[in-house]
């Protein structure tokens, strides 16, 4: 990870300080921890907040955080950023203050992602196209990376070269579902094209994953039905000051989500580099052929996408 601080821009480092970073990978999960792990503009804070709403934190000026340096909203609430804090920003201290149960959220990867201690990690990833498109106007709305006017193409390549914030895309993916076949660890993969077809289906997988209540309240049509509601991409865009304080982002942090979006963007010329280089670092792992539909150039190429069954079937050691 020390490398990969050491890429970004100087005002990053105001966010991912070497002390932080180290901390974090050194941190002590306890055994009702949930981690929710993905690369950067994966379903992150969609999967955090389903998460919440299973173990009934619904509001979330009321969680669990004991720190007096929690930055609150205007109206006295806290924002899921700092109640499911990113522990490689946040850091080690900031993170044991917390009480439990926690549900932390990292774009670590496997590799460095803290293990043990019988705690549950949600991995979730996504198509690369749809990721780095998503990311860049994720980097123009967020002050922090002082990039509000940064084109298209300059983001494309720094993706390309893995010099964006949290790191390589592909290397990220792969050491995940590394980790994911090593069976050491109590892991749920998700796949985020998955989520957005069929939410219900998520959900549930989620809730049996976490168990207890989470998995009660789902047995119940009307409680299931009003998390469904809770966690649409309709009810996500309002009042989107509960992810991340206003004064943080130029926009809206929840901007679209879906599939495809990328071919408003692309080039011809950037797609077949992008699907040339998925090849060459994806293309002998299980997800070669997961996103054929999602990162076809036209109709005539959007051949079936295979499922993820290749690592589901051994993603949780329960």
């Amino acid at each position: 990870m020390k490398e990969r601080i050491e890429r970004l821009p100087p005002k990053h480092w105001a966010v991912f300080t070497p002390e932080k970073v180290s901390s974090a990978k050194s941190l002590r999960p306890r055994t009702d921890d949930i981690f929710v792990c993905t690369y950067a503009k994966s379903g992150t804070t969609w999967i955090q907040h389903i998460v919440h709403l299973l173990l009934g934190k619904t509001v979330y000026d009321e969680l669990h955080t004991r720190n007096g340096s929690v930055n609150a909203l205007s109206n006295g609430e806290k924002a899921l950023f700092t109640v499911s804090p990113m522990i490689e920003s946040f850091g080690a201290s900031f993170v044991d203050a917390m009480e439990s149960p926690r549900i932390l959220k990292s774009h670590l990867s496997y590799a460095d992602i803290p293990k043990g201690g019988g705690a549950k990690y949600i991995y979730a990833c996504r198509n690369p196209k749809d990721c780095l498109t998503s990311f860049f106007h994720h980097h123009r709305n967020l002050k922090v990376f002082d990039f509000e006017n940064g084109s298209f193409d300059l983001f494309f390549d720094l993706f390309m070269d893995g010099k964006v914030a949290v790191g390589d895309y592909f290397d990220h993916l792969n050491s995940w579902l590394e980790g994911i076949s090593m069976q050491n660890e109590q892991i749920l993969f998700l796949k985020y094209e998955d989520m957005v077809t069929d939410l219900r289906s998520a959900v549930i997988k989620i809730a049996e994953f976490i168990g207890g209540k989470a998995l009660e309240l789902v047995k119940d049509e009307q409680q299931l039905a009003k998390i469904l509601d809770a966690s649409s991409l309709e009810s996500m865009k309002v009042n989107q000051s509960r992810w991340v304080p206003d004064k943080w982002q130029r926009g809206e942090f929840i901007r679209k989500g879906g599939s495809r979006n990328w071919k408003e963007h692309f080039s011809f010329e950037q797609s077949l580099r992008l699907d040339k280089l998925f090849r060459q670092r994806c293309g002998d792992t299980a997800a070669a052929e997961w996103w054929r539909s999602e990162m076809a150039w036209n109709d005539e190429q959007k051949l079936v996408s295979r499922p993820a069954e290749a690592v589901t079937y051994h993603a949780s050691k329960l």
